[in-house]
């Protein structure tokens, strides 16, 4: 019940945030992950519906990117809600600029896969996972101060670390 009180507040925060003073209309956008920890891998697949009536800007780095470059996802043991350590490539980047989003068409979505498994310690054996994302989109594609934070809800999932 909390994660759905928190992701709730998140999500009308997101909406408060992307409505513009003028009286825009609010970003209206949906994310939601999906994991596949077959074949010794654990491929998160991200997916974003934009079902506003304005353009809206994906982070690269969960849109396109094809390896992980920071701790991009919020990944803890079940149970016990253990944070699992994150050892793949870090990147040290400057602030965000216009370059870091794509463009979603209104009433359009967008589905993209990374494969974390190299990524993240995970533990020898079969375990079960959280996993979720908090990010931000850009309400405005041509205006960085437009962006307003969303977040997935948690996934849990079973993989067999050999």
């Amino acid at each position: 019940m909390r994660r759905r009180t928190m992701l709730c507040a998140a999500l009308w925060a997101m909406t408060a945030a992307a409505a513009g003073a003028d009286g825009e209309k609010p970003m209206n956008v949906h994310a939601s992950l999906s994991v596949d920890a077959r074949h010794d891998k654990v491929l998160v697949t991200f997916r974003i519906e934009n079902r506003g009536e304005r353009r809206a800007g994906l982070p690269r780095e969960i849109a396109a990117d094809t390896a992980l470059t920071r701790r991009l996802f919020d990944l803890r043991r079940h149970p016990g809600d253990a944070e699992v350590p994150y050892t793949g490539r870090m990147v040290k980047r400057g602030p965000p600029t216009l370059d870091d989003y794509v463009e979603l068409a209104p009433h359009s979505a967008h589905t993209h896969t990374i494969d974390i498994t190299e990524a993240y310690a995970f533990s020898p054996g079969t375990h079960t996972y959280v996993i979720r994302y908090d990010g931000a989109a850009l309400s405005d594609v041509r205006q960085l101060e437009s962006a307003a934070d969303f977040a997935t809800e948690a996934v849990m999932f079973s993989h067999t670390q050999r």
